[in-house]
């Protein structure tokens, strides 16, 4: 009797411990199944024109982009809140195509998106021509497409969109502030820029921290390289009060100038390369294990930059580039198609509460 005891406290023991190797706790929450998955923020950032042009972004100069039909936006709409996985789309709009289209546009994405998922629209203040001029000189205009948005869109949220830090949007961030009070997320937020005192919601900029090395655990893992700055750039957002979603990546930089995939002290759309496989999983894990739950919204990507790299002559072309694959209702096969499946399985299953 005492051996048959002896064997069963053994067991339970042994039970115990296979149950905590699959229940790998992050925090107090499972890493493999935990409903609270659920609630995370899956969400994207593209342009709602699905087209880029350097109009409004590098300058008023340039030539308008050429806009997404309605059918186009129905089936970009039905793969990113199917197979891509989102929640919610940040919808940016840098005054590419004239107001009257980017109202006919906005309207489209109203339609074609389940209201599960939450369409937030999203602008950019400044260009990034030398004199970084206001891209809303006329106010009045800003205020109009403000109205439009509360009263279309999204009532309660509104992103303003930037990759330079610590850049005063005066009067125009004045107004938006007013229009969405406890509203406004910081799309792009730069590592270790402060949050400011607008913004209740952020999307940080993660890509160097991603990229720096070349292999997974002999490089990017080993100390000086990118995990750990990673790490650390969580640590820093832990001490704070505004929500973050961190930015999971596709493209990388050029890897081939390098020996372990160091900076190469360039960034080049006809050069940088896929994103090493696997880099997004272990990411998304140890981002998850060290944020706090309070400051932790969940994950993003940034899709314009999919688009601008795939675009290039030496990767997909123009007719294959990401877009246009969104345009004809098609899943992305292309240059950086691994680490862009692996980002969408990894949203699919946070989408149903596991998390691979």
């Amino acid at each position: 009797m005492y051996l048959q005891q002896g064997l069963v406290r053994i067991l339970a023991v042994l039970m115990f411990s296979v149950v905590v190797s699959i229940n790998y706790c992050i925090g107090q929450t499972s890493i493999t199944t935990n409903p609270e998955l659920k609630t995370l923020e899956r969400s994207y950032w593209l342009h709602a024109s699905l087209a880029f042009s350097q109009l409004g972004y590098w300058g008023r100069q340039f030539q308008p982009a050429m806009p997404g039909s309605s059918v186009e936006i129905k089936k970009a709409a039905d793969l990113l809140c199917g197979k891509y996985g989102a929640n919610r789309l940040y919808l940016l709009y840098h005054r590419e195509v004239p107001l009257p289209e980017a109202r006919r546009i906005f309207t489209d994405w109203k339609k074609a998106c389940p209201e599960s998922v939450e369409l937030i629209p999203t602008l950019l203040l400044k260009m990034y021509d030398k004199a970084e001029s206001p891209l809303y000189p006329d106010q009045g205009e800003l205020k109009d497409l403000v109205k439009f948005f509360k009263e279309n869109l999204n009532q309660s949220k509104l992103a303003i969109f930037d990759v330079y830090p610590n850049r005063d949007a005066g009067d125009s961030l004045k107004i938006l502030a007013s229009a969405y009070p406890g509203g406004l997320v910081r799309l792009g937020i730069q590592p270790n820029e402060p949050s400011g005192n607008s913004f209740t919601h952020a999307v940080q900029d993660t890509w160097s921290a991603f990229c720096h090395g070349l292999r997974n655990q002999e490089d990017w893992e080993q100390p000086g390289f990118g995990a750990g700055t990673l790490k650390e750039w969580v640590k820093e957002r832990n001490s704070g009060t505004v929500k973050v979603a961190w930015d999971l990546i596709v493209v990388a930089w050029d890897y081939s100038v390098t020996k372990r995939g160091e900076y190469p002290g360039y960034d080049d759309a006809c050069k940088n390369m896929p994103l090493p496989a696997g880099r997004n999983q272990l990411a998304a894990e140890l981002m998850y294990r060290t944020a706090k739950k309070e400051t932790f919204a969940g994950f993003s990507a940034d899709l314009t930059i999919l688009e601008v790299n795939s675009a290039s002559s030496t990767h997909d072309g123009k007719a294959g580039s990401f877009y246009e694959t969104l345009k004809r209702g098609e899943f992305y096969g292309g240059y950086y198609h691994v680490p862009f499946d692996e980002m969408t399985s990894l949203f699919r299953a946070l989408q149903n509460g596991k998390w691979q």
